[in-house]
Formats: C-alpha cells, sequence, structure tokens
C-alpha cells in the first residue's frame, strides 16, 4: 500500500497534510533537544519545543532549523520531521511505500536541492515530488494557473516573501525577497526598545501584531502589554498603540511593494489587461495585516485579492495536487 502526504515547511510553520484527512499537523518549525543538539536526545518538537522557550534550564536548546525559508540546520530538520511524523501514524505506516508532494522555496540552488531529498530520503520518504511553494499557493488560493491568463502571487511567510507571475503552468516570472512575519517581530521589538526603553518578548510582539497590526495611520487601536521596563529593571506594562506598529513595519511592506512592482515591470506588456481585471492576489501569515489591501491598491491601481486563510493556501495547493494528476503534470512537465 501507499501512504500519500504532502508536506511544506517555512520559517515560522511546518504544515502536513494526509489524503482523506486533510491538515493533520500545522506547528511551529522548532525542535528542543536536551543538552548538546549533536547528540540527538530530542526532548520536543513544534508548540511543545516553543513553550520550553525561556521557561527551561540551560540544558535545553531550541533550535529553528529553517532561515529565511531556507533549510539552515538539516540535522535538526531531519529530526524534526521525523518527531512529527511519529506523532501522526502507528509504526505500520512505515511498512508501507510513503509518496509525498514537498513545497520547495522559489529559486532554490541544486546544492540546496539536495539537502530537501537526503532530509526527505532519511525520514522514510519513498518517492518525492517537489514543487516550488509558490505554485502550491497559486493552486491553494483555486487559479486556474492551467490557463494562458497571467496570475500574480505573493506569499508573505514568516522567512521570506515570493512572488510570482504564472501562466500555463508555468513561472513566467518570480523571486524571492528576505522578508518575512519574523523579521518585522525584530523590527517591533527594536521600535519599541527604542522609544520606550521597553523590552517584549516576541512571542508577545506577534499577539500584538494580530491583534492591533495596521497600516493605516489614523488607526487608534491599542493594547497593554507586559515586558521589563529597562529604565527601572522591572517587569511592567506598556500601553502600545497601533501607529507603534504601523511605524515599525511600514518600510517591510514598501520594500514588498517595491518587489512586486519589479515582477510586473519584468512581464510582457500584452499581459496589462490580465493584472487589471485579476488584479494581486495575496496569501501567507503576513497579509492578515489590516490595511494591506488599501496599500497595495493605492500602489498599483489594481484589485488586490487578500485571501482569508491565506497561511494555509500551500499546504491546501499540495493537498490539492495529491488527487489533481493532470495539473500536478502540467506543473512538472515546466522544470
Amino acid at each position: 500500500m501507499t501512504a500519500e502526504l504532502a508536506i511544506t515547511m517555512g520559517t515560522t510553520n511546518t504544515a502536513i497534510y494526509v489524503a482523506g484527512n486533510g491538515i493533520v499537523l500545522y506547528e511551529p518549525t522548532a525542535i528542543a533537544y536536551f543538552g548538546d543538539p549533536k547528540l540527538g536526545k530530542v526532548r520536543a518538537v513544534g508548540k511543545e519545543a516553543v513553550a520550553l522557550l525561556g521557561r527551561s534550564s540551560d540544558n535545553t536548546s531550541v533550535i529553528y532549523p529553517i532561515t529565511d525559508g531556507y533549510i539552515t540546520n538539516p540535522e535538526a530538520c531531519k529530526d524534526m520531521l521525523s518527531e512529527f511524523l511519529k506523532k501522526l501514524f502507528t509504526p505500520k505506516l512505515f511498512g508501507y511505500k510513503i509518496k509525498a508532494i514537498v513545497g520547495l522555496p522559489i529559486g532554490i540552488t541544486i546544492e540546496e536541492r539536495r539537502i530537501y531529498d537526503d532530509i526527505f530520503a532519511k525520514i522514510g520518504l519513498n518517492e518525492i515530488i517537489a514543487v516550488e511553494n509558490i505554485y502550491l499557493t497559486a493552486v491553494g488560493l483555486n487559479l486556474p494557473i492551467h490557463s494562458h491568463k497571467m496570475h500574480f502571487v505573493v506569499n508573505i511567510g514568516g522567512g521570506i516573501t515570493e512572488i510570482s507571475a504564472i501562466s500555463s503552468s508555468d513561472i513566467v516570472k518570480g523571486c524571492s525577497i528576505s522578508i518575512g512575519g519574523n523579521m518585522m517581530d525584530k523590527a517591533v521589538r527594536d521600535y519599541v526598545l527604542g522609544k520606550f526603553d521597553f523590552k517584549l518578548s516576541l512571542r508577545t510582539i506577534s499577539k500584538i501584531k494580530e491583534t492591533i497590526g495596521s497600516l493605516y495611520s489614523n488607526d487608534t487601536s491599542c493594547m497593554t502589554v507586559t515586558g521589563v521596563d529597562l529604565a527601572r529593571r522591572v517587569p511592567g506594562e506598556l500601553r502600545i498603540k497601533a501607529t507603534d506598529i504601523m511605524e515599525a513595519i511600514m518600510p517591510y511592506y514598501l520594500r514588498i511593494a517595491d518587489g512586486v512592482e519589479s515582477v510586473i515591470k519584468s512581464v510582457s506588456p500584452d499581459v496589462g489587461f490580465d493584472l487589471i481585471s485579476g488584479g494581486l492576489h495575496f496569501a501567507g501569515g503576513g497579509s492578515n495585516v489590516l490595511g494591506l489591501n488599501k496599500l497595495m491598491s493605492e500602489r498599483f491601481s489594481v484589485p488586490i485579492n487578500v485571501h482569508a486563510d491565506g497561511e494555509f493556501s500551500a499546504i491546501y495547493g499540495a493537498g490539492k495536487l495529491l488527487s489533481d494528476v493532470v495539473l500536478l503534470n502540467e506543473i512538472l512537465t515546466k522544470h
């Protein structure tokens, strides 16, 4: 028998889809070890590993094996994926042939591809079908990428933002830029530190962005958060405004807009009607920020489609390709 899976690994989250069951795992791309990570003594993975940050002894190491969208610690990545599979399946599964569609970052080199292949082979995947994440995103958004119409897709992830123009199941033009939610979190942390002399954890900053994150200059939302008052060197509370978050993250969204503009300018003027009629499609966790639609529509004067649950688009797309062999083959022939 053959078990069919789909796997996408991002800087922030890893997702696994099982044919017939849907998304069965969506957890942080993280692993915690007892002692020296080289000894391979895994303590926890995913959300359990992240929960140990700042709440465990110095004998525990928490590692994020993917940086800026690319695997930077292959051994930790292998251990993490292996543990994720153990959480999901009984040992019987590993007697089966396992077929998996896996997502890869756009523009990956041959050497980087070998790292992925080696990891997937070591965790027991027998048949690996690699597809760029931006393809998977487009499929997950239900865009008819097999048509001759040009579709412009932007996925703002945790570590990178991928931008592509896709037509006839082919990436006509595309690029990735090293801007994502993690970089913006650190920008907010530094902004608050510099303006208020107040230190926030990245976990708290993530909650702030989810609650009052905004690109509107007139947003009056605010919230009270806890952290460390460095002036008094004691724990304290700070009332932070949405406009503070905007000032910290706006430069990054403007750089994303620059990347989008460069892709648009690189395609033929003949596809102008496709852009005017279909607009830009935004996905990924970073697309959830309030005001993105207004910012991008003012910049490009075309329809802006910010997709709900866009952070799941790539894994949904991979899941769809498990059952759509025709579309999968169309995509693979373009490689």
